[in-house]
């Protein structure tokens, strides 16, 4: 069938199933859109809770995000700076500074104090040196647990801020970390997640104490009313109204993960609430319409995405196809190698066997006499040495022939793997790569199939060389086997660009490659794997990115019979 021909017929096919499966979902969603409308009302306070209550999740998450940020700063800080370094002239200001840049300028200060509350370091704009911090509910707390989130205070600077500290020890030595975190710039975080004209976002500490500024209640450490206090509890368990001065307000509360204390309040007048949501539901329906234009966008991006990974999967068939064929072509000339190196050798060893009898009669005292005698003597030393080059030639030949058998048999892999390493480490050494051995003695033999086992080596090897793009080191290993006795393991580990964690999962699987196009077909380490499980191994891989990758293969003492 032409090729145009059997391409259309291709994209009929792919266009069919594309319609068959977004055309179902556009039928459900013009009904879901039919009930919806028809619902609007009875759902409206129901869709308004449920807003609420995603509302006060994405902020709660934003601030726990946020305070988790400062407290993990606060907790680097510590763990990469020894208490010498923190007590240097400057060192602490230094600090400060680099914090603040990258943190919007959060941090007001930062202050080193030992087990008794008293500073053995501190940058900042007041003067703290002095004081003393021993009875601060804060310190006790960080001394106890080991790290603390404290509540807004005033404090010696007479201005709202929290502590963030952690205790640490060294050199046999307490102390603790601790930053002053600027409660107006935390509170800015907030301020500008406003929605519509009465909704607001703000933290309501223990009794009911603002820890940031709110519209409707006041500046931070201002207590709001007790009827609100528990409507913010009762909120805690889902959205709940509240009256106050004659309008309606609708609350939603969610305690932070980092500070379970706080609790993020999201507040707004019930009437502009539903507003709010029956205009979202008006929208709705343009909405929809521009689905159904991205559905259908979509479907034509993925029919060009499945041609297009067809056409590869079809040039990657064709690559394989090509390396069946070089294959049986290295199987024929195996034989046809084997048969040459067969014939060769009877005459080889006639001639080697009459080179030793000529010498044997150069011996005789009668030809002793003979005044070429040197020449000839040279000349049947070089006839004996020549012969036994072509002899060893012919064993090459006959092992190249070997090796393209596939039958069962005794497996040194020691030997094995001389063997392929001494065939890629040349030209590894071209790519400024080292191939270290480090094979265990008395190995055991195994009976498996060397051609195979060579092959998963080289594959092995060949993607190695491939993962270190500017030079490094190969480790091929051998040892005896700890799972099955009498079996072998070996490794490869290169110090390469190693393979990322979501790509682990696939590596074994056929035509996944992270090579570039017309560099690999993704089939080696499949076929690798379908040869170790054949006979009768496993094969592990470990992989850190940027460090390097490591293939682990146990074999057992005997493969299963059926191999083939």
């Amino acid at each position: 069938m032409p090729d145009h021909v059997l391409n259309r017929k291709r994209k009929l096919f792919l266009l069919s199933v594309l319609l068959y499966a977004t055309l179902p979902a556009v039928l459900v969603g013009l009904v879901a859109f039919a009930y919806a409308l028809r619902d609007m009302d009875r759902e409206m306070q129901t869709r308004s809770a449920e807003s609420f209550r995603l509302l006060s999740h994405k902020y709660s998450t934003l601030v726990d995000l946020s305070l988790a940020d400062l407290a993990r700063t606060v907790a680097l800080t510590a763990d990469m700076h020894s208490l010498e370094e923190l007590q240097r002239p400057q060192a602490l200001e230094n600090i400060l500074g680099t914090v603040n840049r990258n943190m919007d300028h959060l941090f007001e200060d930062m202050g080193v104090l030992d087990e008794n509350g008293r500073h053995l370091a501190y940058a900042g704009p007041h003067d703290l040196q002095s004081r003393d911090y021993a009875g601060e509910p804060w310190f006790k707390e960080v001394m106890a647990n080991g790290r603390v989130v404290s509540d807004v205070f005033l404090g010696y600077r007479n201005a709202p801020h929290f502590a963030i500290a952690v205790r640490r020890q060294s050199g046999g030595r307490t102390w603790v970390l601790r930053a002053a975190v600027n409660s107006f710039q935390f509170s800015a975080l907030l301020d500008g997640e406003r929605f519509g004209r009465t909704g607001e976002v703000f933290l309501l500490g223990p009794g009911g104490v603002l820890q940031t500024r709110s519209m409707s209640y006041g500046n931070m450490l201002h207590p709001v009313d007790q009827e609100v206090a528990r409507a913010v509890d009762a909120a805690r368990l889902g959205v709940t109204s509240l009256t106050r001065q004659g309008e309606e307000l609708l609350l939603a509360a969610a305690p932070l993960k980092s500070k379970p204390q706080w609790a993020l309040v999201v507040q707004q007048e019930a009437r502009e609430a539903r507003q709010a949501w029956a205009a979202k539901l008006r929208t709705f329906g343009l909405a929809f319409a521009l689905g159904l234009l991205a559905i259908g966008g979509g479907a034509v991006w993925a029919l060009r995405a499945l041609l297009r990974r067809l056409e590869r999967l079809d040039a990657e068939k064709r690559t394989f196809d090509d390396k069946m064929i070089q294959s049986q072509k290295l199987a024929a000339i195996g034989q046809l190698s084997a048969g040459i190196a067969h014939e060769i050798n009877n005459p080889l060893a006639i001639i080697g066997e009459e080179a030793g009898w000529i010498q044997d009669l150069l011996k005789r005292e009668a030809m002793s006499q003979l005044p070429e005698m040197g020449e000839i003597r040279d000349s049947l030393r070089e006839i004996v040495v020549q012969a036994g080059r072509c002899k060893e030639i012919t064993h090459k030949l006959l092992s190249f022939a070997r090796k393209m058998d596939a039958s069962i048999r005794d497996v040194d892999v020691n030997s094995l793997v001389d063997d392929v390493v001494g065939m890629r480490e040349r030209d590894a050494s071209l790519d400024n790569i080292q191939i270290a051995k480090e094979l265990e003695q008395n190995l055991p033999i195994i009976h498996s199939e060397p051609s195979q086992l060579r092959q998963v080596l080289l594959n092995l090897v060949n993607n190695a060389i491939d993962a270190i793009p500017h030079g490094g080191t190969i480790t091929v290993r051998t040892a005896k086997s700890d799972l099955e006795p009498g079996g072998v393991r070996f490794s490869v580990s290169d110090t390469g660009i190693g393979i990322p964690k979501e790509n682990i999962e696939k590596i074994f699987d056929p035509f996944f490659t992270t090579k570039l196009p017309g560099k690999g077909t993704g089939l080696g380490l499949s076929i690798c794997h379908g040869i170790i499980q054949k006979l009768g191994g496993t094969i592990t891989v470990a992989s850190e990115p940027g460090k390097g990758t490591s293939f682990d293969i146990t074999l057992p003492p005997q493969a299963p019979t059926e191999t083939k």
